[in-house]
């Protein structure tokens, strides 16, 4: 099933901040996917401010990921001129999903239903990947929503969607206070608008709604291995060592591992053998890496290969995905001579973007401005 984040922020067109700077800010605050709703505005300004968001989110390395909301002709257009947006959110009554799959650059989007009684419940089926279930409760950012279901309805939802492989979004005038009953009733991730923007602090709104699910469903069980993955500057390195001591397990870095193996260090390897070479030895020296538990820290591309990702799933392995901002990756790891494709910020930030798509495969772990100390304890609580 589609791993999705915590709390999913959705962009409110009524706020005098533009709907741009309000992807922007939540991007910069560590929320890794905003979906772009522009209702009331006119098609123009929607144009507008979702081309903006999106040039501006592929110049930062893909961050943070927009679904649109309904505005498949908007999604065209942003395909046309090479600006693909993460998703597409369909109401019952918008375009067909398979139609839309059908034009011309949307073929690999994710697909999301509206979704507010038992018969759409069970009628979801691919192309969609995942649907909000609501309304919770009435609400004034939608003033034609269908009747509100409750925590009852909620609960149905989840399970007839979750049954059928699809992520289920509690949607509908929620707030903080109603996170735990609606991961409680299996939504995978709880949408919000008034509640995000109202916050001072969104960050924190994060924060607390990801410890809020981990506490009712945990990403992984005491025990199990685990591999991190992400960039250059995520912290898998970091967060991978304070989590092996706390869990009572090695602690492996395949970086290290190799050049170990290979008696030089990594950008030596890179100057001298080349980048194929490189992900050989990954390939290579991964599976002793997974023989017995432990938390083992991928480079950056490892994931990228399906046998690495065969290799995790064999040795029943959770995969976590450190989702940190590039940008932020960046002041952390650019120019380091011993990291030989973080020299050049354009190219580290267009990496990124390339290989952020198999790392959503795996729950994502956001710090959202916290220590690696912090986050760890937040996973383990």
């Amino acid at each position: 099933m589609l791993h999705l984040p915590a709390l999913y922020p959705i962009t409110d067109a009524t706020r005098p901040e533009s709907l741009s700077d309000q992807i922007r800010r939540l991007g910069e605050s560590g929320y890794s996917l905003v979906q772009f709703r522009g209702k009331p505005l006119d098609a123009k300004t929607q144009w507008e401010e979702l081309r903006k968001a999106l040039l501006a989110a592929a110049a930062n390395g893909g961050w943070p990921r927009i679904c649109v909301n309904d505005r498949a002709d908007l999604a065209l257009l942003a395909a046309r001129e090479g600006l693909m947006p993460w998703g597409l959110h369909l109401g019952q009554a918008d375009l067909p999903a398979a139609a839309a799959q059908a034009l011309p650059g949307l073929g690999s989007c994710h697909f999301g239903a509206s979704t507010h009684e038992p018969s759409e419940w069970g009628g979801v089926s691919a192309p969609f990947d995942h649907a909000g279930v609501g309304p919770y409760r009435r609400t004034g950012t939608k003033a034609d929503h269908a009747a509100p279901i409750g925590l009852p309805g909620l609960r149905a939802g989840c399970a007839a969607l979750r049954a059928r492989g699809v992520a289920p979004i509690a949607i509908g005038g929620l707030t903080y206070l109603d996170a735990a009953a609606c991961f409680e009733a299996g939504a995978e991730s709880v949408a919000m608008v008034g509640e995000v923007h109202r916050n001072e602090d969104p960050a924190n709104l994060g924060w607390r709604v990801q410890r809020l699910r981990w506490r009712i469903r945990p990403p992984f069980r005491r025990g199990q291995g685990l591999v991190l993955l992400g960039g250059s500057g995520a912290g898998k390195s970091t967060v991978g060592r304070q989590l092996a001591l706390r869990l009572g397990l090695p602690f492996r870095d395949l970086d290290s591992v190799i050049e170990a193996r290979e008696g030089r260090p990594i950008a030596e390897i890179f100057a001298t053998s080349g980048e194929a070479a490189f992900r050989a030895l990954e390939t290579a020296l991964l599976p002793e890496l997974l023989t017995s538990p432990a938390v083992v820290a991928l480079g950056g591309g490892a994931w990228a290969a399906p046998v690495n990702r065969a290799a995790a799933a064999a040795a029943d392995t959770v995969p976590l995905w450190l989702a940190e901002a590039p940008q932020r990756a960046w002041q952390r790891a650019g120019k380091d001579p011993n990291r030989p494709l973080a020299q050049d910020q354009t190219a580290f930030l267009a990496r990124w973007a390339a290989r952020m798509p198999t790392w959503t495969q795996a729950e994502p772990i956001h710090a959202f401005g916290h220590t690696s100390r912090e986050l760890v304890s937040a996973l383990l609580d």
